[in-house]
This record gives C-alpha cells, sequence and structure tokens, in this order.
C-alpha cells in the first residue's frame, strides 16, 4: 500500500476534483490524505464527503505587492515547512498538487525532499506557480487540451477534470425532492461559487422584471455564498418567485440533476460538473481571475453549443434575466445545448489519474 498527499484547498474547484482522484487512487488499495486551507469551506467539504479528520491545513500565502513582499516570503517558508513536516508524518510516497497557493507550498516541500510529485491543471491557461512547477512534475495532467500549449517543458497528459463519482447517477424528479423544491416548477439554478459571487448575485436581483411572465412556472434555488445569503435573500422578498437562497450546498448532485438551466462562473471544476450532467448554462466569467483563465475556460467548452457566455460588465439593467427568459423560452436550443455539454464529458478523468500515481506508490 502506497501513500498519497493530495493539495487541493482553497477552492471548490481544487478540492472536489482533488477528492475524487482520492476515490480512485483508494480503490487501488492507497491511502490519501490532503493539503488543504484554513477556510470553512474547505473544511465543510471535507466534512460532506466523510472525510473530516483527513486535511492539514497549510497556512495562506498572498503577494500584496513589493512592500509586502518580506512578509510574502516569510509566509511561503512557513507553509512549505509546515508541509514538509506533515509529509513525513505521514511518509506520504508522492504528492499531487490540484493547483493554488496550497498546491504551490507542497509541492515546494516535496521538491526538497526529492519526493515525486504530479500536477493537475483544470483551466485552460494553467496558473503561474503550475508553469514553473510543472518541469519537475512525474507528469502534468490537464483538463483541457489547450492548457498544454503552455507548458512545452512539462510532460502533459490530457485527462479531463475528475468530478465526483455520485454525479449524474440520481433522477430529475429523486433531485427535485431531495431539494425540497415544486416536483412541476422548472429550475433555474444560480451558483455563485464556493466563496459566492457578488456580481452574479446583483445581475440576478436586477434582472428579475424581466422574468416576471415566468414566475408561475419557475423556481430559483440562488447559492449565493454564506457572506452575500441575507442580502440575496432580502432582494427576493415580494418578488412573485419562488425561490431557495443558500449560503453553500452539500448536496451539489442533487443541484444538478434537478436544474433546467444553470448560471455560473466559469471554473474548470464547474464545467466539468455541468458537462457530466448535460445542464445548460449561462457562464459569466470571474473578470478578476488571474490572466483571464476563465474567460478562456468558458470559450473552451462554450464554443460548440455547450453554454452561452456573457461577460459581467455587461450585465446592466435586467440583461441577464432577457437571457435567461430567451433560453427557458426555447426547449430546441436548450436539448442542443444538453447534447453538445454531455459530448465535452471526459470520462474516467479521475481513474486515468489515479493510474499514472499508482505506477510511482
Amino acid at each position: 500500500m502506497g501513500r498519497l498527499m493530495i493539495a487541493c484547498g482553497g477552492t471548490g474547484g481544487h478540492l472536489f476534483p482533488g477528492l475524487a482522484v482520492a476515490e480512485a487512487v483508494r480503490r487501488r488499495g492507497h491511502e490519501v490524505r490532503f493539503f488543504i486551507s484554513a477556510k470553512k469551506v474547505d473544511r465543510r467539504a471535507l466534512a460532506g464527503a466523510g472525510e473530516s479528520s483527513n486535511g492539514v491545513e497549510i497556512p495562506a500565502v498572498g503577494w500584496t505587492g513589493l512592500l509586502g513582499a518580506i512578509a510574502f516570503f516569510l509566509r511561503l517558508v512557513k507553509a512549505v515547512r509546515k508541509a514538509g513536516e506533515e509529509l513525513v508524518n505521514f511518509k506520504a510516497d508522492a504528492l499531487l498538487g490540484m493547483g493554488g497557493f496550497v498546491s504551490a507550498a507542497s509541492v515546494g516541500a516535496a521538491r526538497r525532499r526529492g519526493l515525486p510529485y504530479f500536477l493537475h491543471e483544470s483551466n485552460a491557461i494553467p496558473g503561474r506557480a503550475t508553469q514553473f512547477l510543472s518541469a519537475g512534475a512525474k507528469k502534468m495532467f490537464v483538463g483541457f487540451e489547450e492548457c498544454g500549449r503552455h507548458l512545452p517543458k512539462a510532460k502533459v497528459q490530457f485527462t479531463g477534470t475528475p468530478v465526483r463519482g455520485r454525479l449524474g447517477k440520481i433522477s430529475k424528479e429523486e433531485a427535485l425532492k431531495k431539494l425540497g423544491l415544486h416536483p412541476k416548477r422548472h429550475l433555474v439554478a444560480i451558483l455563485g461559487g464556493s466563496q459566492g459571487a457578488r456580481g452574479i448575485n446583483e445581475a440576478v436581483l436586477r434582472g428579475l422584471p424581466a422574468l416576471k411572465s415566468l414566475a408561475a412556472s419557475i423556481q430559483i434555488l440562488h447559492l449565493a455564498g454564506e457572506a452575500h445569503a441575507d442580502k440575496v435573500r432580502r432582494g427576493y422578498d415580494r418578488s412573485g418567485f419562488h425561490a431557495v437562497v443558500l449560503g453553500f450546498c452539500d448536496d451539489m448532485d442533487a443541484v444538478y440533476a434537478a436544474s433546467d438551466l444553470v448560471v455560473s462562473r466559469a471554473g474548470a471544476g464547474t464545467l466539468a460538473e455541468l458537462s457530466v450532467c448535460g445542464v445548460p448554462a449561462i457562464l459569466v466569467p470571474f473578470p478578476a481571475a488571474v490572466d483571464d483563465h476563465q474567460t478562456a475556460n468558458a470559450h473552451a467548452y462554450a464554443d460548440h453549443g455547450a453554454a452561452e457566455i456573457v461577460a459581467e460588465k455587461n450585465l446592466v439593467g435586467t440583461e441577464l434575466g432577457q437571457r435567461i427568459a430567451r433560453l427557458m423560452g426555447d426547449s430546441v436550443r436548450q436539448e442542443h445545448m444538453r447534447r453538445a455539454a454531455r459530448q465535452h464529458f471526459t470520462a474516467d478523468a479521475a481513474d486515468k489519474i489515479a493510474e499514472e500515481i499508482a505506477h510511482v506508490l
């Protein structure tokens, strides 16, 4: 039996693919633990997957400009040291980094100890730390084939982005019942992301007047982020819509299965989940993403008709509501989007990654 440490903390886009790989590695008889961040969402996601006791927190490392350079390097040293101690304590045989600051610090610790490491990049444009560290990786797994063009010195393997095994396994009727939603209304799901997305939240509320004609036939499930949920909930008060607002949801398999349309950011993990479940989507890329990688993700995913893309800066007035109304009124286009989404899905991504890692373990 080998031991694998997976560094996947910071966002759901890193965590959930990491959890999917862990399932596949364990099926091959190996042991897995996780490096995560101190964010509440990380602990909550691990608890939802039954992994509460298997996460080790790595201190955050953030660059705050030239004046913060000394503090940055001190935090980086602390994070690398912490990761190194845990790798030794766990007696890890290999490390898999899924991206983000937790992954960068953990790979730094693995390199110092001569420990073999693997990397996975979900986005169409790799992060800068990934670009720097990829040349030393045993294998560089990518979620989009376009990503490989940015990694000329790495041993690149296109695998797609891993998704949780339970996705796509529940019926629409069962999902609506599980979520406590109306069984006969169409569902529009608004996904703010694991940290919430204020721009999307505000655009949806502004757009409600354009959806008035559909108020009797649709319902809205709005995952607003825990910091924004109360404000968004008040925004729906007296709107005439059947709306359920949550800060966070552990049953994303049910959310995707129940949805007729999803409005979301364009994180790579979300796109992989939309694909496996075949859900039509309106994508609003996060405008502050490094190297604008969410826009690249969105186009790589949507260019064959799987989704509609709109820049956040263009969501003025009731624009988002108008777009939702047009799609909800066009069943032919919805079906085309479902087929295109499913065709984009790369099956067995977690197993492909686990099989490569197993050779080292």
